[in-house]
């Protein structure tokens, strides 16, 4: 039952019935008195608190009160009382604290788009509903939040058939955040792949913008992740990239093979996408193409080669380093910690197409051949490369901020899940679902579990 008066006071402040002035980590009621400051309330938890016990006690009070005062007339009516919240802003905020993933856009589109929302607005709206329902099991949300990802593709297809050009923006914007949605309600292995749908056509879109000269002269954080969930959908489903998402790097100026000390930290990630990029093509073409024996094997070792002068050329900014105390690593925000993932399952990648066309060569080969020994090492390469992925989780997962709508699903929940699904195609299925979550169980605990709920329904 929704909550018009409840207080977002900490937990020892309404105890106490004193005022609370909110102040995080610890108020100041809690500083004075030298108690731990616990159990603020969320918004999402004040809109759901079951008030059901305290309304029953309030009726109960009002009969009592009327019978004893019977000797006046009364008269009773319904009253109809105007909720102080709006559910959508609500959903809205929600996206806003929780799915940051394309950036600040997202806020203005919100600010903007409120008499005539875009198709990034009502897709945002549908996924922050989406998430409050999955949380708090809510399924009349869930009807709300599907009716507004259905009215989110109706405007998406209206854009398509009109070929408009003004908001195409948006629809980029749109149809990649209904890949969210997907995520965040799957429930069966049929549906845990259906967000790649919505990425294919977030970068039709992209490719609008780019034949129209649309977009901007640097590249921005927004096209970076589109470009790199756009590699992992066509990683997963065996595509290969399209043409125009690999021109990006060079219309951006990022296609040199180095880098500078004060490069732009958007032209490093543009140039391992380009990287990347030649490999998830070449496992691609692989599977289709008539290539020689060992040609795969000779463009997967070069590729890995140039992976390594990436990692090893970066600017300083880029440096992280590993937690003595629990398996974490810890870098200077949660973009790098994506990109330096992204840059492991590269090389996972690179190693997997040795590793798959080895048995292809190994007849003709002599025990010190130099692909036998690439060959071996590359068993021991992907080994060590999950591990640093699965020790990058608990910063990703731990790192997100904690305003009053936080929720245990976020853009850190996409991130790994298409993450995850990408390597279950280049590793042990039965041993990456085993190991992945130890070390966020270890470091986050608890607090995790919900969060590896989501995304162990999205991997199966």
């Amino acid at each position: 039952m929704a909550s018009t008066r409840a207080s977002p006071a900490c937990g020892n402040c309404r105890s106490r019935r004193i005022k609370c002035n909110l102040l995080r980590p610890r108020c100041s009621q809690c500083a004075r008195a030298g108690l731990s400051c616990t159990d603020y309330r969320s918004q999402s938890d004040l809109l759901f608190r079951d008030q059901t016990k305290s309304t029953i006690q309030k009726l109960h009070a009002s009969s009592t009160r009327v019978t004893k005062a019977n000797k006046h007339a009364t008269c009773w009516s319904l009253v109809a009382v105007e909720p102080t919240f709006n559910i959508e802003e609500l959903a809205q905020k929600v996206f806003s604290d929780n799915f940051a993933i394309l950036g600040d856009r997202c806020k203005h589109w919100m600010d903007s788009g409120a008499e005539h929302p875009s198709s990034a607005t009502i897709s945002l709206t549908s996924v922050g509903l989406a998430a409050l329902a999955v949380v708090h099991k809510d399924p009349d949300m869930m009807n709300l939040a599907r009716r507004k990802y259905n009215f989110a593709l109706r405007v998406l297809t209206k854009a398509i058939i009109g070929h408009q050009g003004s908001g195409i923006e948006q629809s980029v914007a749109g149809s990649f955040i209904l890949s969210i949605f997907e995520m965040i309600t799957c429930d069966n292995h049929s549906s845990s792949n259906a967000w790649q749908n919505h990425v294919h056509g977030a970068a039709a879109f992209l490719g609008y913008l780019c034949y129209a000269n649309g977009l901007p002269v640097s590249p921005v954080k927004e096209i970076i992740e589109i470009c790199y969930t756009t590699a992992l959908a066509c990683l997963i489903s065996g595509k290969t990239i399209p043409h125009f998402l690999l021109e990006l790097p060079d219309r951006f100026g990022a296609a040199s093979n180095t880098s500078q000390d004060d490069e732009d930290p958007l032209l490093s990630a543009m140039r391992l996408f380009a990287i990347m990029g030649t490999l998830v093509n070449i496992r691609g073409l692989a599977n289709r193409s008539p290539f020689s024996p060992g040609q795969p094997v000779v463009l997967a070792i070069k590729t890995d080669q140039a992976l390594q002068n990436w990692g090893t050329s970066l600017p300083a900014s880029w440096t992280y380093h590993k937690l003595l105390k629990g398996p974490q690593y810890i870098y200077q925000d949660v973009w790098y910690a994506r990109m330096w993932n992204y840059y492991r399952l590269a090389r996972i990648l690179a190693n997997k197409i040795i590793i798959d066309n080895f048995n292809i060569l190994s007849p003709s080969m002599l025990p010190g051949d130099n692909l036998k020994l690439q060959h071996d090492q590359s068993y021991s390469t992907i080994s060590l490369l999950l591990q640093e992925i699965y020790t990058s989780l608990p910063f990703m997962f731990n790192s997100e901020q904690m305003p009053a709508t936080s929720l245990p699903i976020s853009s850190a929940l996409f991130f790994t899940t298409t993450l995850l699904q990408s390597l279950l195609e280049l590793t042990d299925r039965d041993s990456l679902i085993q190991d992945w979550s130890f070390p966020a169980c270890e470091i986050l605990g608890e607090r995790f579990t919900f969060t590896k709920g989501i995304v162990m329904q999205n991997l199966y």
